[in-house]
């Protein structure tokens, strides 16, 4: 017993050093994307709740859905590589038809979401808002489809294990390309509404070219018919988040720096329990994991919750960086909250994610394919009222 304990602590201590050394700076890589797109979301909080409320609504499922999407494949390609069921190399067909497949299943879930918008009452300039989502979601998969083959690709070439690195990455560069992307059509709209049509349309065509360059099949479709439907379903669950961001836009928009870190705060919990389910799915399939409370499946989770102090600190002086530099406000002391109360909302997910790729698994169910977009849904639900409740606190609402 006391060897086996030994054991686990000296296989805790490696996967420490491992979390600093490797899961550390990407999720660090990753929160500054999520700043990115955060200081566009802050800077025009404002012009978004009051001219496009309706994108308020499908933000979050638009930002959950990427990470779901494109997460999801980082982990079915890290799967097959180890498995020897996928070239490293972005030339492999397989890469391409993945992509084009990944666009098919992002787009009807959008519509979805606009559409329970606007169901809901939230009208204005709808129109322009569904051109809007559906030329981002064009676009940015199309970008976030060959990084995300890159990542995974470039770092299991490099003997880095893909699920300590693209999970987070990935989900945050869609973090870094939506929210700007969004911002800068509001911007082309308002500028000249002829020309963002003829983008959105350039688009459209765009999709169908590589679509039939793809030469993707119908029994191909079918395959990832399990994860289409598990993504919709979660999309129209992220209507949750979207309702919450909407209906606090208000107080969170009061407390100045979570308008700005709020992209940054849901990819960040995402990736603690993307790169956990990750993790957990490829010791599953090589049989690595006996039992739930296998001691060494704990090990990973506890590795990566020394991390969250610095990510959660680090994440809260860049947001309040970022406020006075583009605004000049000042932001309350309260706002620390954020900071000491971070780590444990990360571990509180990160369990989540374990408990959930487990007992999926046990129900011969393979976490690649429903574990990780759950997790990054329900994470962003999570997130979402974690951001209202500190944003009440720091506010005072």
């Amino acid at each position: 017993m006391a060897v086996i304990g030994g054991e686990v602590r000296a296989e805790l201590r490696e996967k420490v050093r491992e979390a600093y050394r490797v899961t550390l700076p990407s999720l660090f890589t990753s929160q500054i994307f999520g700043l990115f797109g955060g200081t566009f979301l802050g800077k025009y909080f404002e012009v978004i709740r009051t001219q496009f409320p309706g994108l308020l609504v499908v933000l979050p499922g638009m930002m959950g859905l990427r990470g779901n999407v494109f997460g999801s494949m980082a982990s079915r390609f890290s799967t097959m590589l180890y498995l020897g069921d996928l070239e490293p190399s972005l030339r492999d067909k397989k890469v391409l038809k993945e992509i084009v497949l990944r666009m098919l299943i992002s787009l009807i879930p959008i519509f979805l979401l606009w559409a329970i918008g606007v169901a809901t009452g939230i009208k204005k300039n709808a129109l322009d808002v569904l051109l809007i989502v559906i030329t981002s979601t064009i676009l940015v998969s199309f970008i976030l489809g060959y990084f995300t083959s890159f990542v995974t690709i470039f770092s299991f070439r490099r003997g880095t294990d893909p699920d300590s690195v693209a999970a987070p990455l990935v989900a945050s560069m869609g973090d870094f390309l939506t929210v700007p992307s969004l911002v800068l059509f509001i911007l082309l709209i308002e500028e000249s509404p002829k020309a963002f049509r003829l983008f959105n349309y350039t688009m459209i065509l765009l999709f169908l070219i590589v679509a039939a360059i793809s030469r993707v099949r119908k029994a191909e479709f079918l395959e990832l018919k399990q994860v289409f439907i598990t993504i919709t379903g979660l999309a129209l669950l992220s209507t949750i988040s979207g309702s919450l961001l909407a209906r606090f836009s208000g107080i969170i928009q009061a407390s100045v720096v979570l308008s700005f870190i709020y992209p940054s705060l849901l990819s960040s919990f995402g990736n603690y329990g993307s790169i956990i389910a990750a993790k957990t799915s490829t010791k599953l399939h090589l049989g690595e994991i006996e039992s739930f409370l296998c001691p060494k499946a704990f090990t990973d989770i506890l590795a990566l919750f020394a991390t969250a102090p610095v990510i959660g600190t680090t994440m809260l002086i860049i947001g309040i960086a970022l406020v006075k530099l583009t605004t000049g406000m000042t932001v309350p002391r309260s706002a620390w909250l954020v900071a000491l109360t971070y780590p444990f909302m990360a571990l509180f997910i990160m369990l989540y994610s374990y408990t959930i790729s487990y007992f999926i698994f046990q129900k011969n169910i393979d976490p690649d394919h429903v574990a990780i977009p759950l997790i990054s849904n329900n994470s962003d639900i999570f997130g979402t009222l974690y951001v209202v409740l500190m944003a009440k606190m720091i506010a005072g609402g």
